[in-house]
């Protein structure tokens, strides 16, 4: 059941992406201002190409969208971890990881939120800031595992990028 949940709501995040479509006249020196200096520059591009906020050069409203992509998957990785520890887990030190992850997505989910209250009042250095502790939050969490379970794995990577991404934008507009 949680790896239907994490496989959807991962494809969801990037079916709202793609929902947009491609707008021919996307402000080219957004992308390349900000995309660069992404950990995941392809998504980057894949992203704001398709934010209607980037067409009308409304960049301020950039991060919206990123946000909302990042507290969703953050949302998700929370909620998986709390069902794989519903489960048996013999191994003393993954059980203890796992509930470590707990803490770290409660952290990440607080920043994030902080994030858009922040995004109502322009503090973009702040937004920049609490994004970036919400990338290294999710890092924190695969850190402490030999093998990162699977499904957490490919959650927690997309709450970097997408919290990457929105500081990134954030600290461009600051």
């Amino acid at each position: 059941m949680a790896k239907f949940w994490s496989s959807s709501l991962f494809f969801l995040s990037f079916v709202l992406v793609t929902l947009f479509g491609n707008i021919p006249n996307v402000k080219a020196d957004i992308l390349d201002d900000v995309c660069p200096k992404t950990i995941n520059p392809p998504l980057c591009f894949q992203v704001l190409q398709n934010d209607p906020y980037v067409y009308k050069g409304d960049n301020h409203s950039l991060p919206s969208i990123v946000l909302s992509i990042a507290q969703d998957n953050t949302t998700s990785s929370y909620n998986l971890v709390q069902s794989i520890l519903q489960q048996p887990i013999k191994d003393p030190n993954m059980k203890d990881q796992l509930i470590g992850c707990l803490k770290n997505y409660k952290y990440v989910s607080d920043n994030l939120e902080s994030c858009n209250d922040l995004l109502r009042i322009a503090n973009y250095r702040k937004i920049s800031f609490l994004a970036s502790a919400a990338m290294y939050e999710s890092l924190a969490c695969n850190q402490g595992f030999r093998d990162v379970p699977p499904q957490l794995k490919q959650l927690s990577k997309v709450v970097q990028e997408f919290s990457d991404l929105s500081a990134v934008i954030a600290y461009d507009l600051e």
